[in-house]
């Protein structure tokens, strides 16, 4: 492994390449910072970008973006009660009452440093974990892919949408989709409608284009006039002190744990864990009474645990091409663009490029901390003052350049108008579009597994049931949809 680490790091440590992480986590705050912009329409956007890199430096330079959009997210969080990413939601609680009490520089100052002690903890738990699970899925075949494909759309489907019958439906409804144009076996086109633009596919980054950043700045111009406006250019003092950082090892350590594990769960991501650690902060806290006040605890809870999910996310992600969250679903369609296919196969194959990613992640955290604590604490309270009607035009002339810029084909700016209407109604009608586009990336993974499992056993199903990988995600898979419907059943509401 430390060999391995000392490789990935003469990829990342190089002048060229350091520079590219640090304007990727640059632009990943940015983008976490302004409330309506996320890691994640971060990360669609500039994809393109990272086309012409190698790729090892594309992939780390995705990392970056989404180390910074994460960590962004605090900043209207504490100064304008308004999260900039879903995982700041629980940032809000105390961050504003305390920068409202006239200590916003120490609000910001603390959650700075709880995020790279969570995003450390993270990467430092993704480097020892991620390799010895890629070594069990490594026994798996096409029987197993197969099944995890399943396993991966159920799991994301049930933690996502209003019910897991919406979640399966979008789903469904993306694998249906990946389904058209050619056909990876007999070559044969379908689906089309006579369309010869759809012969060669559906361009997935096109699609993730149209459903999440179009879909989004739909949504966000019905109020289109609003204004981010904070009410002082002044910060208090920005000294960081090592005893107040002690004080809080435990709870430190606690929520980063948190994060990690919630991380590891497809779907779970960062707004659950936010969640769940500010609750087991205020449980565990000498002083409850004052969560909700202005208390670093609650601050910092909330903050190291967001971060922490960095890491946990990115371990199914890149040992069984799960992705953790709706960020690294993007994370995943960024490796198949490059060429890359995700699962164990790429720590035999690509593991200098995993290990170079794992050190650009770590570089980033260190790139997040440096940029927000020495320069941009002072930048944040201008850059929340850009006007939505500025704002969301220059989102929409990104996202047509760089759909073109993809395949140079006008073709599939129509295909990119499509996904943003097909987006705008399914979120108007409440259907999550996580599921979709998970649907979409895994479609053809799993239509090729299963069709070489067919040939190979001659139609039977038995395999399925035979192989002991296999069977244990089918009951996995069996047991994952049991317990979602239980717990849905019992909710309060649900209860006469």
């Amino acid at each position: 492994m430390l060999t391995n680490l000392l490789q990935g790091a003469e990829v990342i440590f190089q002048p060229l390449v350091l520079l590219y992480l640090l304007g990727g986590t640059f632009l990943g705050l940015i983008f976490g910072a302004i409330p309506g912009l996320t890691a994640t329409l971060a990360l669609i956007l500039l994809l393109p970008v990272t086309f012409g890199m190698e790729p090892a430096i594309g992939m780390a330079v995705l990392g970056a973006l989404y180390v910074g959009g994460i960590s962004g997210g605090k900043i209207p969080a504490i100064l304008l009660n308004m999260p900039g990413t879903p995982s700041s939601i629980a940032t809000t609680f105390d961050g504003y009452p305390l920068a409202q009490k006239g200590y916003p520089g120490r609000a910001l100052t603390y959650g700075i440093a709880s995020s790279f002690i969570g995003g450390l903890l993270g990467m430092i738990a993704l480097i020892l974990l991620a390799p010895q699970l890629a070594r069990i899925t490594l026994r798996f075949q096409s029987y197993e892919y197969f099944i995890l494909g399943i396993f991966g759309l159920t799991v994301v489907s049930s933690t996502t949408g209003r019910s897991v019958i919406d979640g399966l439906v979008s789903s469904c409804l993306g694998v249906l989709i990946a389904t058209v144009g050619g056909d990876p076996i007999a070559g044969s086109v379908r689906f089309t409608f006579g369309q010869r633009a759809l012969e060669g596919g559906i361009e997935l980054l096109v699609a993730m284009i149209g459903l999440f950043v179009i879909t989004e700045v739909f949504t966000q111009s019905a109020d289109v006039d609003k204004e981010y406006v904070f009410s002082s250019n002044k910060l208090d003092s920005l000294k960081l002190k090592f005893s107040v950082l002690a004080g809080q090892t435990k709870n430190l350590l606690r929520s980063s744990a948190i994060g990690l594990g919630l991380g590891m769960l497809p779907g779970a991501g960062g707004t659950i864990a936010n969640f769940v650690a500010y609750d087991q902060a205020k449980k565990m806290s000498d002083k409850p009474e004052e969560f909700g006040t202005g208390i670093l605890d609650g601050i910092m809870a909330a903050e190291s645990a967001n971060n922490a999910v960095t890491g946990g996310a990115y371990i199914p992600t890149i040992t069984l091409g799960i992705p953790g969250n709706t960020v690294t679903a993007v994370l995943l369609a960024g490796l198949i663009t490059h060429g890359l296919t995700p699962g164990p196969s790429l720590f035999i194959n690509e593991i200098n490029l995993v290990f170079a990613m794992f050190v650009g992640l770590l570089v980033a955290n260190v790139f997040m901390f440096l940029l927000q604590y020495t320069v941009m604490i002072r930048f944040f309270t201008w850059a929340l003052k850009i006007p939505k009607k500025i704002l969301l035009p220059v989102i929409v002339l990104m996202s047509v350049a760089g759909t073109y810029n993809i395949r140079y084909s006008v073709n599939d700016l129509w295909v990119l108008i499509f996904f943003a209407l097909l987006g705008y109604i399914l979120k108007k009608t409440g259907f999550p579009l996580t599921p979709l586009i998970l649907g979409l990336i895994l479609g053809p993974i799993m239509e090729n597994n299963l069709r070489t499992t067919m040939m190979a056993t001659g139609g039977s199903i038995t395999p399925f049931f035979t192989r002991p990988y296999s069977l244990a995600l089918i009951v996995l898979t069996v047991l994952s949809l049991s317990l979602t419907f239980l717990i849905k059943k019992l909710r309060p509401e649900n209860v006469s």
